[in-house]
């Protein structure tokens, strides 16, 4: 007979709770950061012991990022192009290699000791900080560095 569905016209639009907040409008809205938007994205571009393995490296050969692209283990394109490398160790090596990463697994560094492979960490990129916290960075580095040598000198005495 009467009440807001009788009317002529569209009637309420979705989500229209009769007044009551929406629950659209009642749930947070995490955006950006918050939200986790880039949490799930992978940090590096992994690859295993057996991988490393099959591609046929010899004897005191270098393994990077560059040599892997080159053997095809790698795909160069698109956002894994400017992603750092991660030995992962799944699998055995026997080669004596010079294996260059960003980062290896525990398991992946305890193998490749084992099989007399030399490490290289390469560095990563340096977080930007403000100057004024640079500075004050350096200063309290300094500061803690004459009182580790106070601290040493203390004890050689002693």
């Amino acid at each position: 007979m009467r009440g807001q569905k009788s009317r002529s016209g569209p009637g309420v639009r979705r989500g229209f709770e009769g007044g009551q907040m929406p629950l659209y409008r009642r749930i947070p809205k995490l955006r950006g950061i918050a939200g986790g938007m880039r949490a799930g994205l992978p940090k590096f571009v992994p690859v295993n012991l057996k991988d490393i393995a099959e591609a046929g490296f010899q004897e005191g050969d270098e393994v990077s990022l560059e040599s892997l692209k080159e053997k095809g283990l790698i795909n160069p394109s698109g956002r894994e192009r400017r992603l750092p490398l991660k030995i992962l160790g799944d699998g055995e090596l026997t080669v004596k290699l010079n294996v260059k990463a960003r980062a290896f697994s525990a398991a992946a560094k305890e193998k490749l000791e084992a099989a007399g492979c030399s490490l290289t960490h390469l560095p990563g990129r340096k977080k930007w900080v403000k100057p004024s916290v640079a500075k004050n960075l350096a200063r309290a580095e300094e500061y803690f560095a004459k009182k580790r040598a106070a601290a040493a000198a203390d004890q050689a005495s002693a």
